[in-house]
């Protein structure tokens, strides 16, 4: 058995190192053909990427994910560089930059006592299975929909920045959620101070989020949920960057938010609304942060993150009546503060990896707003997930996140640098782990956790391979919960470092006797009052198309 792992790790890594073992043959014939003249400027060896090259320069990172960033997992097998296009000096410049992922996804089952007239099998254009963008039970092994316009104007002292968005184009769909249609998103300004010495500071003020404890090289990672918190909304965020020698910077930063927004009385809430209701009051999200950077070959990074969450308004105290076990006509003050590190190795001949832990402590976060934890971007999601509903969401929240992302063709070229434009195989490893103590004693003591890896044979210019396996345990009391996604891919482009990709994807669910899915699509729960029926079950598989490209 062991020979077989062997032979297997050579099959997988071959064309990585016969395109290496090509490239040093090369160069000793170039060597030998060269010896005779002078050395030029384009002779000389190169291991670290240029600036904007395709599979990544970004050596060094700050304490938290650029608002720049798009809030998008990257395809299997390559990776998603997105920062704003360096300004010089003098007039004012304008660039367009986005990013697009859509997806056609049909999920499938079988129908109970089916008919003469109809099929045992059942197509559904609007997927239902247990999988949700970001949620505790998300996996994101079938990619969905994400399309991202963002416009910069501006020079090297201040940028403006207006971002589109929506994760539901319009069309092709049979009907469209008024939250899903985004339009101006983001739209901030970002000042950066002119240099004074070793000291860099940058201000960015106007209407954005900022992301701490995601975990992949240019995004929250592959379960799209951000360990520490992502607070967004109206406010600022001051970054000071300090230079202690040419390679090792120190960081602090510090910012306020607000989600300052209220629905007017008499609009809501129904049965179908997952938006805040007239009973929640405005809420601010205080954050500040100290870190490192150290730049090089291998270049770390890491931070210290305390974020607060909290609301205190006296308007609107009209009861909500989708919340049971909480009385918004006399409703508390409610508050979350979350502490969290993170350490992370920036992507090289050795991988990308990065690890985050976070605890937070929430007092009836069921009110809240303006922060995104674990992939709930309001307190209402937090609590139907992860607290319950008795006390309104009160408890306290242990998080912690990895990935690792290894490449082959890298690995074996260094100390060359691999540009990306051969043969690869990328591991990937992934996983996290969550304990919850809760006043409500569902989710009191109740751990979960879920773990995946993915490999991606990147063996044609136009053409890659991948497959991704998850293990999901929602609920350490129930273990007929937990289920098993099995989710293999193919992967075409145009070149090896193109901007675009084609996937076809088929996911498999081996769901346990007691799944179900959770907020907002929890397809086993009662409708208005009714038993649930079998045409609300979950779907164990999906045939999807996604297609996407970043400029």
């Amino acid at each position: 058995m062991r020979s077989c792992y062997k032979l297997a790790v050579v099959v997988w890594a071959l064309p990585a190192a016969l395109a290496a073992l090509e490239s040093e043959a090369l160069a000793q014939d170039a060597q030998v053909a060269a010896s005779a003249a002078p050395p030029k400027d384009e002779d000389v060896k190169v291991t670290v990427p240029p600036k904007g090259y395709i599979p990544g320069s970004r050596r060094v990172v700050g304490l938290g994910l650029s608002p720049f960033a798009p809030r998008s997992a990257p395809v299997p097998g390559t990776v998603i560089p997105w920062s704003a296009p360096e300004q010089e000096d003098g007039g004012f410049q304008f660039n367009f930059g986005g990013y697009m992922s859509a997806a056609a996804r049909l999920s499938s089952n079988t129908r109970d006592n089916a008919t003469p007239l109809q099929w045992n099998s059942v197509l559904h254009g609007l997927p239902q299975t247990v999988d949700t963008y970001g949620a505790v039970q998300g996996t994101n092994a079938p990619p969905g929909s994400w399309v991202e316009l963002r416009f910069d104007y501006g020079n090297s002292i201040v940028k403006s920045v207006v971002k589109l968005s929506t994760w539901k184009p319009s069309r092709g769909q049979s009907w469209i959620e008024t939250s899903s249609q985004n339009w101006v998103n983001e739209a901030f300004l970002v000042f950066t101070m002119p240099s004074t010495g070793k000291t860099n500071l940058t201000w960015t003020v106007g209407a954005f989020r900022n992301t701490y404890g995601g975990l992949g090289q240019y995004g929250v990672g592959q379960y799209n949920a951000p360990i520490i918190g992502a607070p967004f909304g109206i406010g600022e965020t001051l970054t000071l960057q300090r230079s202690v020698t040419d390679n090792f910077s120190l960081i602090l930063e510090h910012g306020i938010m607000g989600k300052t927004g209220k629905f007017a009385p008499g609009s809501g809430p129904n049965t179908w609304d997952h938006e805040p209701s007239t009973s929640e009051p405005s809420t601010f999200v205080q954050h500040a942060h100290a870190g490192f950077s150290l730049a090089g070959e291998v270049p770390i990074s890491g931070g210290l993150h305390y974020l607060y969450n909290w609301a205190q308004d006296e308007r609107d105290q009209y009861d909500d009546p989708k919340t049971f076990f909480i009385d918004e006509s006399n409703r508390p003050d409610p508050r979350m503060s979350v502490m969290g590190a993170d350490l992370r190795m920036i992507n090289n001949h050795l991988g990308n990896g990065a690890i985050a832990v976070s605890y937070a402590d929430a007092k009836y976060a069921q009110l809240l707003g303006g922060m995104n934890y674990f992939g709930a971007d309001s307190g209402e999601l937090l609590t139907k997930r992860l607290l319950g509903p008795i006390g309104g969401g009160t408890g306290k929240i242990l998080t912690i996140g990895a990935e690792y992302n290894f490449s082959w063709a890298k690995f074996l070229w260094h100390p060359e640098a691999f540009w990306g434009d051969g043969p690869d195989l990328i591991n990937s490893v992934f996983a996290n782990v969550v304990h919850v103590n809760s006043d409500d004693p569902n989710f009191d003591g109740r751990d979960i956790y879920k773990f995946g890896t993915e490999a991606t044979y990147r063996m044609l210019p136009w053409f890659a391979v991948s497959c991704r396996y998850d293990h999901v345990s929602p609920n350490s009391k129930d273990s007929k919960e937990t289920f098993d996604v099995i989710s293999p891919k193919l992967i075409f482009r145009s070149n090896w470092n193109s901007h675009e990709q084609v996937v076809l994807s088929y996911t498999r669910w081996l769901l346990g006797e007691s799944t179900h899915g959770e907020a907002p699509n929890d397809y086993r729960q009662p409708v208005n009052g009714q038993p649930t029926g079998a045409a609300r079950a979950l779907d164990d598989q999906m045939f999807a198309l996604n297609f996407g490209m970043w400029w």
